[in-house]
């Protein structure tokens, strides 16, 4: 009996994720280090206590010594730092179980996978790493594109073949660049090529992709997608240097645009094995495009703001995403909401948010709104602005009422396809946030949509 006993309990030790101390990370890039935490783990670092306490949907909650820090899972959020420490959550659990492929999830083995490096120090220093992408042409990187790190895509939020599953890279828009010689792309860091794919099917013969593998880590590799292979500038085997030329964009079959992942392995990847084991790695880009990660705030005076118009149109940026004060423009959106953006209907030129009671219905990521509305809030300048916005869905039947600031502009009940604008309205705005507010039906019985906002400052 004792025997048995002593079986089961270290089975049970093998099996569940306890608490325990821990100063060894799973892996180390640069000066980051990434450490697999489950819910009661203590991670020593620079003399700190770094525990997780919880996690929520995509919010985790951290304990740095004697403070609690609630951090997002980092798709597009920055890292936070506090105490001489920068952190942030690379994935979790949560994230994970809402994708049907669970292997790009793969470096996840518990609760939690946090990053942390010294806030003194850069997490890439940038006399060993550099942006991916030439700054020679002009390149510009609004980090908008739907297709960011571990974006939640499925039929239900942005007509995609495949089920709600994450995103594995960072996707880049280039569709100036699209089989010609501009906006190169370049080697993050001293690197071996491993190997070069220019057969791959179903991709109008023009598509490349490419794998260097890190000197500074071994077991780290990156992954270059889309490229067009009449432009390559590399050779099996061959040794880059950062900042070497490797080649231009294509993309796919519609539009121009390249995807980086980083990988870490113990074997060399295969072509058809580039979509596992990715390391979240938006904070390093972010760090790299600005020279630091501190959030700035973009502001504007006049737009027009399109929802879930076609790649070939706006470069993917489908304002699906929840607000991020860099982007300067989103959906305010919390825990409830696990996949973190909202659905979406595109249709041929056409396209719109599609906002419900309850999203992405039959899927691992459904969630239901705790109010019957959505905000979808835009830095401005303080003053007086001019605003629309056209609303209804490309496909299905609508009712939605529109609020701007406050000022209640209409209520519609649309059939399907029909879209409509509002009357314009002039409103001020005193908090440097123009909010548009869309009502949805509390009965869930129809779906609200929301297809382009106009505004422009008056005085």
């Amino acid at each position: 009996m004792k025997k048995l006993f002593a079986i089961l309990f270290f089975i049970g030790l093998t099996v569940f994720c306890e608490a325990q101390s821990q100063s060894k990370h799973d892996f180390v890039w640069g000066n980051s280090f990434y450490y697999n935490t489950c819910i009661g783990d203590t991670i020593r670092f620079k003399n700190a206590d770094v525990v997780l306490l919880a996690t929520n949907n995509q919010f985790n909650t951290i304990k740095l010594n004697n403070d609690t820090l609630i951090l997002k899972v980092s798709r597009r959020s920055l890292p936070v730092v506090f105490k001489g420490i920068r952190i942030f959550v690379a994935d979790n659990k949560n994230v994970k179980d809402i994708a049907c492929n669970a292997q790009v999830h793969s470096l996840l083995t518990s609760d939690a996978l946090i990053c942390l490096s010294d806030a003194s120090a850069k997490m890439l220093p940038f006399n060993s790493f550099t942006f991916p992408v030439s700054y020679n042409d002009g390149f510009n990187w609004n980090m908008n594109e739907d297709n960011h790190m571990f974006s939640y895509l499925s039929q239900v939020c942005a007509n995609s073949k495949k089920q709600g599953y994450s995103h594995e890279g960072i996707g880049l828009a280039l569709t100036d660049a699209r089989g010609v010689e501009k906006h190169w792309l370049v080697a993050m860091e001293n690197s071996s090529v491993v190997w070069i794919e220019n057969k791959i099917p179903d991709r109008m013969n023009k598509e490349a992709a490419i794998l260097l593998q890190s000197e500074s880590n071994p077991q780290l590799y990156y992954f270059y997608h889309h490229l067009y292979k009449n432009n390559l500038e590399i050779k099996d085997g061959q040794r880059v240097r950062q900042g070497q030329l490797l080649g231009t964009c294509w993309g796919d079959d519609t539009w121009g645009f390249v995807q980086l992942s980083l990988l870490k392995s113990d074997t060399i990847p295969a072509f058809a094995d580039c979509f596992a084991n990715a390391v979240n790695f938006f904070p390093q880009l972010y760090e790299l495009y600005f020279k630091n990660t501190y959030h700035f705030s973009r502001t504007f005076t006049r737009g027009k703001v399109e929802f879930a118009r076609s790649p070939v149109r706006n470069g993917n940026q489908k304002n699906l995403l929840a607000f991020e004060e860099y982007a300067g423009m989103g959906w305010l959106l919390g825990a409830w909401n696990v996949s973190d953006k909202v659905m979406a209907c595109t249709k041929e030129e056409r396209g719109n948010a599609r906002l419900g009671k309850t999203m992405f219905k039959h899927t691992k990521a459904a969630c239901t709104n705790p109010v019957d509305y959505y905000d979808f809030e835009i830095n401005v300048r303080n003053g007086v602005y001019r605003i629309r916005a056209q609303v209804g869905d490309c496909e299905q039947a609508t009712w939605q009422k529109v609020v701007f600031e406050g000022i209640e502009a209409a209520t519609y009940d649309l059939q399907a396809g029909e879209q409509k604008w509002t009357n314009e309205r002039v409103v001020k705005v005193n908090d440097r946030r123009l909010s548009v507010r869309i009502f949805v039906d509390p009965e869930d019985n129809k779906i609200a949509g929301l297809s382009e906002i106009v505004f422009q400052q008056a005085y």
